[in-house]
């Protein structure tokens, strides 16, 4: 049994970066719906996976048609494309790089604000891939999001160190790193909708340079 009265765990636990209930909600949906997927693959009822690219991918000509095959279909395809994934590779990497970003970001905004960050940039990441493919659909993962967090922890980053006038060269060899694997993974997988990429990081960078300015970040995310 570990004592969490002890002095130095409950340091350690401060320290520690969690994630938070709803990552671990968003993470748990995931995997389920995937899961019923490949179950309805193998029992070969495949209407199941091409219902929920239907009725939850994000499709641009329901945007601009402003109506779509149920009343509501505009605006609930925002939410439900972040939730559906193309198979077990493309969710584990989503996965896997969203527990790496919400550990960090976690610790420097809190959970609160990084579920509206969550949130905003996967709306804005449909958004752009909209206006830069009206024909486009339909578009799923949750990518779109985990680049806003991405875009969000740099320009959080960038911002406080500023402020600190700390060096940035670590940060701009994150941010090229970034650009670097985000144009791999377009040219390696054609269908990767890099416009989605690049709306989530657009609205993270502006989110968490806004935060910054507003708030200082906390005394653990100094180390």
């Amino acid at each position: 049994m570990v004592d969490r009265s002890d002095p130095l765990v409950a340091m350690q636990d401060r320290l520690q970066p969690r994630l938070p209930l709803w990552v671990k909600a968003v993470i748990t949906l995931c995997c389920l719906i995937q899961a019923a997927v490949i179950a309805a693959d193998v029992l070969d009822y495949p209407i199941v996976r091409q219902a929920l690219l239907i009725f939850g991918g994000f499709w641009s000509p329901v945007v601009w048609a402003g109506q779509g095959v149920f009343p509501g279909h505009v605006l609930t395809m925002f939410a439900t494309y972040g939730f559906l994934h193309a198979g077990l590779l493309h969710l584990g990497m989503n996965m896997l790089s969203l527990v790496a970003l919400a550990r960090e970001l976690n610790r420097l905004i809190g959970a609160r604000r990084m579920a509206l960050v969550y949130a905003v940039t996967q709306v804005a990441a449909a958004l752009l891939f909209a206006v830069m493919t009206p024909d486009g659909g339909p578009m799923i993962g949750a990518s779109g999001a985990i680049f806003g967090l991405a875009g969000a922890l740099i320009g959080f980053a960038a911002v406080t160190g500023w402020r600190r006038r700390r060096p940035l060269g670590q940060l701009w060899r994150g941010v090229a790193m970034m650009v670097v694997l985000n144009v791999a993974l377009t040219v390696l997988m054609p269908s990767v909708a890099w416009e989605a990429h690049l709306g989530g990081v657009l609205a993270g960078l502006a989110l968490g340079a806004a935060m910054a300015m507003t708030r200082s970040p906390r005394p653990s995310a100094l180390l």
